[in-house]
């Protein structure tokens, strides 16, 4: 095995200095292009936008026998809704843009799709609470839409 003389150790060092130099330049210069906004995640305006199409489908309204406990930020392409009845488990909901090649929602309205936000095992059925929820949920959106299109930004996958 050879060893390693000054001239080696010297080409070495200079490689890696090399290589360190490279790096930091490609990585400066990504940071300065501007890294590219995740997936799913709408600009600040569009997220106002869909807070205000939300408006009353917000915690404390009542749907019928349930009402809405929480409502999370747009995350990944869906807003998921919590919903709670007296006598039944909290459920929740999420609400992502209606796509017809995903699977089949529990309800939907013109732009929007409603599903469980924590799926039942395969060989379950869905809960009838959970189609009643998603029922009335939908209606609440539908009444939303009447008065103009959902800000579909956020809701983006």
């Amino acid at each position: 095995m050879p060893a390693f003389g000054r001239a080696s150790l010297l080409g070495m060092l200079l490689a890696y200095g090399g290589l360190i130099l490279g790096v930091c330049v490609l990585s400066r210069a990504a940071a300065c292009a501007g890294a590219e906004a995740p997936r799913g995640a709408g600009t600040a305006a569009e997220e106002t936008a869909l807070w205000a199409f939300l408006g009353p489908v917000a915690p404390g309204m009542s749907l019928g026998t349930w009402s809405i406990v929480q409502v999370d930020k747009p995350r990944g392409g869906t807003v998921v809704v919590t919903l709670r009845a007296a006598d039944q488990p909290d459920l929740e909901l999420a609400v992502t843009r209606l796509d017809a090649d995903a699977p089949r929602p529990l309800a939907r309205t013109a732009h929007l799709a409603l599903f469980l936000a924590r799926p039942v095992p395969a060989d379950s059925p869905t809960p009838p609470a959970a189609l009643a929820a998603a029922a009335a949920l939908a209606e609440a959106l539908r009444a939303r839409e009447a008065a103009g299109p959902p800000p579909l930004g956020p809701l983006t996958p």
